[in-house]
């Protein structure tokens, strides 16, 4: 089976990124492609949903199966072939990327990035939605442009890159402690207790968790009690110093200064403002 779908461009020009061509293979032992540097010039996003291929990168070769996949940048050599004994099921979008490069935080930039997601069931519904959205009718390209950046930040946060995928495990405890902490950010908690919880030692685990949340398990913390204490002030007519106490912050000057120093604006003002 072959789909091939070539969109016209959108009539907004600015989305983060937006479907040139999208289609699927399956059943095509002789898929193959190679192309020299600077003959595409849109990004190319393959997701491999049943069977295996092979991905060319510096000279060799690297088998991919389902629930991995790969993105080459804009402008990229590339080179990737199905296996004809075990023909890939593989998705795949062209994309012209206004601002792909900060969404993907770089990947793919300088050398295809090939990764491993693993939830095969969701890459199929994300990879599915596009192709319905993109078959020929009444496209909304608003649509497209949402599911494809739907797709594309699922990958961004929980794909990772081949070779480490024992990282998937870690990113997914460091997640159940980012909810652990959320869920008990009122109490007094230390870094030791957030890392004990996460079974790791606290240097490590602060750098794993700032690699996967983009903050510091402390700033994480505070973040938490902030959005109690907005709650507090909007729906309570509480003393600043009761809300403090109650969002987990054991000094209300202290609370204060980091509530205006984050928002712009001291408690009182924030109350003022949204609690009618």
């Amino acid at each position: 089976m072959i789909i091939h779908y070539v969109l016209p461009e959108p009539m907004y020009k600015y989305y983060t990124g937006y479907p040139v061509m999208i289609g699927q293979y399956s059943d095509f032992p002789e898929h193959q492609e190679r192309r020299a540097k600077g003959q595409l010039q849109e990004a190319n996003l393959h997701l491999v949903l049943s069977g295996r291929g092979y991905v060319l990168d510096n000279g060799k070769e690297y088998a991919l199966e389902a629930g991995q996949g790969f993105y080459y940048g804009r402008g990229l050599a590339q080179g990737y072939r199905t296996d004809p004994k075990d023909p890939w099921e593989v998705f795949w979008v062209h994309i012209a990327d206004e601002g792909l490069d900060r969404l993907l935080n770089g990947k793919g930039i300088s050398s295809v990035w090939m990764f491993t997601y693993g939830d095969v069931p969701k890459l199929k519904r994300l990879s599915g939605s596009l192709l319905e959205l993109a078959s020929p009718g009444d496209r909304n390209e608003v649509q497209l442009a949402v599911k494809l950046y739907e797709l594309l930040a699922e990958l961004a946060m929980s794909a990772e890159t081949v070779g480490t995928a024992t990282m998937l495990d870690k990113r997914a405890r460091m997640r159940e402690a980012a909810e652990y902490i959320r869920t008990r950010c009122t109490e007094p908690l230390t870094l030791l207790q957030m890392a004990e919880q996460a079974g790791f030692s606290t240097y490590y685990f602060s750098r794993m968790f700032h690699e996967v949340m983009g903050r510091t398990p402390m700033e994480w913390l505070f973040e938490c009690r902030l959005v109690v204490a907005k709650q507090h002030l909007m729906s309570t007519g509480w003393t600043i110093k009761q809300v403090a106490e109650s969002s987990g912050f054991s000094q209300s000057s202290y609370f204060i200064a980091r509530f205006r120093k984050h928002t712009g604006q001291t408690p009182q003002e924030y109350r003022r403002l949204y609690n009618r």
